[in-house]
């Protein structure tokens, strides 16, 4: 269907079109189809090779070459499900955390952490089930579970031989819901002190051969840093990237255009923090996040994504549902009591 309305409404005569995807749907359905879209629209890919976007979302790929290069990573198994059906290895160690191979499958629904054999197999049971694309073969990653003390991601532009990585973000507040495992509130700072890990990070994407923006997630456990997974895509917080003076986007443009980059800031100064007003009314709506939190976050962040004194349009907007919804809420709450 995404393929369909571009090729039919999206087309320019006069140029090629650039496309940003920042899902992993999105950013699948347009690498499967990459042969086909190459001609009207300028596309992230790996080595204009159709399908090699989605043969890298496979997360033990990506952890067996992160190894390789340096990277810490948590061991893992994977459980391969056919036709509703799979044996699990009885040397699994217990907590450990569950997910699905392939990202474009599990969305972030599909994450947990399971105590024991029991809750395994409830989770794999429940997620085959209730899965929207009545799915009947998956491979599950079954990784060591490690308490995160800290997470943070690093967004990036490659072009294929260079990459730029300006800075880091580290996540203060988690998304709920839907919006489970996204920073709804974070803090974007300069590679300072972690310039090693960079590197580290340079030499993952440059030896794929990605083109494209891209962000890294990674935690910190008992002071130790571990890899986690490469998006190949948008990430959910690179405004705040941009806000701080790195246009990735731009970038992106520049080198499909063949145009140099040189000339832009490629590095973060100073810190800041940054908020998702989207995330944040609806995790308020969910009753994930109280008034006073909601309001407390928004005042103490610098970078809000929606909210804008250049721009006011979009922030009316925002506020007319929140109004709406504050309005459902109260109904909800006052029938609940009746």
């Amino acid at each position: 269907m995404l393929v369909e309305i571009l090729l039919k409404y999206c087309v320019d005569k006069e140029q090629k079109t650039i496309i940003f995807p920042d899902n992993d749907f999105s950013a699948a359905a347009i690498d499967n189809h990459y042969d086909e879209l190459k001609s009207f629209f300028y596309c992230p890919n790996i080595r204009s090779i159709q399908g090699s976007v989605e043969e890298w979302m496979n997360k033990v790929r990506q952890k067996t070459l992160a190894g390789q290069i340096g990277l810490n990573t948590v061991h893992a198994k994977v459980i391969n499900v056919r036709n509703q059906y799979y044996q699990l290895p009885e040397d699994i160690h217990y907590p450990c955390f569950v997910k699905p191979l392939t990202s474009i499958l599990g969305g972030k629904y599909g994450l947990k952490k399971c105590d024991n054999l029991i809750q395994l197999r409830e989770h794999i049971t429940n997620f085959m089930a209730n899965h929207p694309r009545q799915i009947y073969d998956i491979d599950f990653l079954i990784e060591d579970y490690k308490k995160i003390d800290r997470e943070y991601a690093t967004l990036g532009f490659s072009d294929g031989h260079k990459v730029v990585i300006p800075g880091l973000l580290e996540l203060l507040k988690i998304g709920h819901g839907s919006h489970f495992g996204v920073a709804l509130q974070g803090k974007v700072f300069p590679v300072t002190g972690y310039e090693d890990l960079i590197e580290m990070f340079k030499e993952l994407v440059k030896k794929i051969g990605f083109v494209g923006i891209f962000d890294i997630d990674y935690f910190e456990s008992e002071g130790k840093l571990y890899f986690c997974e490469l998006n190949l895509r948008f990430g959910g917080s690179g405004y705040a990237v941009t806000k701080m003076g790195v246009n990735l986007p731009v970038m992106m443009i520049k080198s499909f255009l063949q145009e140099s980059i040189e000339g832009m800031k490629q590095t973060i100064t100073g810190e800041s923090t940054f908020f998702n007003e989207r995330m944040a009314i609806d995790d308020w709506y969910g009753g994930h996040l109280s008034t006073k939190e909601f309001n407390k976050i928004r005042k103490e962040s610098d970078i809000k994504f929606i909210e804008d004194e250049t721009d006011p349009a979009p922030q009316k907007v925002l506020n007319k549902e929140f109004r709406a919804k504050r309005v459902k809420k109260t109904i909800k709450r006052w029938i609940r009591k009746k």
